[in-house]
């Protein structure tokens, strides 16, 4: 990658640089999980002079404000500020917590994440002339139940997407990032997401290099879903949507056009459903999808009960492809 020319912003509406980091914390309702948040921000191993904490609220009540002012007598000598603003999803409050920010760096931490104590250093510490975002590592919380049925995010090295539950960007790239889109809250049925993805691409596509910082370590809250959620992951609606606007990630997917082998399978296994009649052999057709699901991995399921697995993420997998399709139409890019 090109490494552009750089220059410092000169935005005089943007607070002076006094800080090594601001961390930026969007929230909307949950109490509780912010409360773990901040306090994992407030007990970094970094000196406290020398970063700050901006918790971005966007809820319709008033128990997160209750809560960071209570928190802000605990502080120290960290910063700890609020700002309120209406719900717009959290791209346009990271954005927000970005303009009021004083640090070189911003690191952008969900509301339902705590931070390692060896955090800040970890991602600062990877930064150099040529970095303008620095990719941490986010697990499930090792000390909660998950499975199928629960939500996390687990990133264990760079990847396309860029999650911006844990990521460092600095503030100088973030002039290359452009205005995210406004979401919807997240109580909204309709589709959203992306747009930590595409701020990031942004900022790399203007000439800003990316890495990744393993011990910047943060633990995603393990959350449980309804199953119907996990049945009907409305997310890969967008998938399309994000393949159009952002390009480069296209050689991510299974052959440039599935989101993964198993839609490739269930392609196969559609065609010869429909073909059926007219050929002896409609059933070859199903073994990839079957082969695919079969033989991931699993602690628990062994010879023939892997049979099982397929029955089970076939209805996923055919309402999945249903959704990509959808997308792929609505935004005019092929992905299946």
């Amino acid at each position: 990658m090109n490494t552009k020319t750089r220059q410092q912003v000169d935005n005089p509406d943007q607070p002076d640089v006094d800080l090594d980091v601001s961390v930026v914390i969007p929230a909307y309702r949950r109490p509780e999980l912010l409360r773990n948040a901040v306090q994992s921000v407030l007990t970094q191993s970094l000196a406290p002079g020398r970063y700050e904490v901006i918790v971005v609220d966007s809820s319709p009540d008033d128990a997160n404000a209750r809560l960071v002012e209570q928190l802000q007598r605990d502080a120290g000598s960290v910063s700890l500020r609020l700002i309120r603003k209406p719900p717009e999803g959290p791209g346009p409050s990271r954005m927000l917590g970005a303009r009021e920010a004083r640090g070189r760096v911003v690191a952008f931490l969900d509301s339902d994440c705590r931070a390692t104590p060896g955090w800040l250093e970890a991602g600062l510490a990877r930064f150099d002339r040529d970095i303008g975002i620095v990719q941490g590592r986010t697990l499930p919380d090792p000390d909660q139940p998950n499975g199928v049925f629960y939500r996390y995010v687990v990133v264990e090295a760079e990847n396309p997407y860029y999650e911006a539950a844990n990521i460092f960007y600095l503030r100088e790239s973030l002039a290359d990032a452009g205005e995210p889109s406004r979401d919807m809250t997240p109580n909204d049925d309709r589709p959203t997401g992306g747009e930590d993805a595409l701020m990031a691409w942004r900022v790399k596509r203007s000439g800003w290099q990316s890495t990744f910082a393993a011990d910047a370590l943060v633990l995603h809250e393990v959350i449980p879903i309804p199953k119907w959620h996990w049945l009907y992951e409305k997310r890969m609606l967008m998938l399309p949507w994000l393949l159009r606007e952002i390009p480069e990630i296209k050689s991510k997917f299974y052959l440039g056009c599935f989101f993964d082998r198993a839609q490739a399978g269930i392609l196969l296994l559609l065609v010869s459903l429909s073909l059926s009649p007219l050929s002896p052999y409609w059933l070859a057709g199903c073994i990839p999808y079957v082969v695919v699901r079969a033989s991931e991995p699993s602690e628990t399921l062994h010879g023939v009960m892997r049979v099982a697995r397929v029955l089970f993420y076939l209805p996923r997998d055919l309402i999945t492809f249903g959704l990509l399709m959808i997308g792929s139409l609505r935004y005019r890019a092929l992905l299946l």
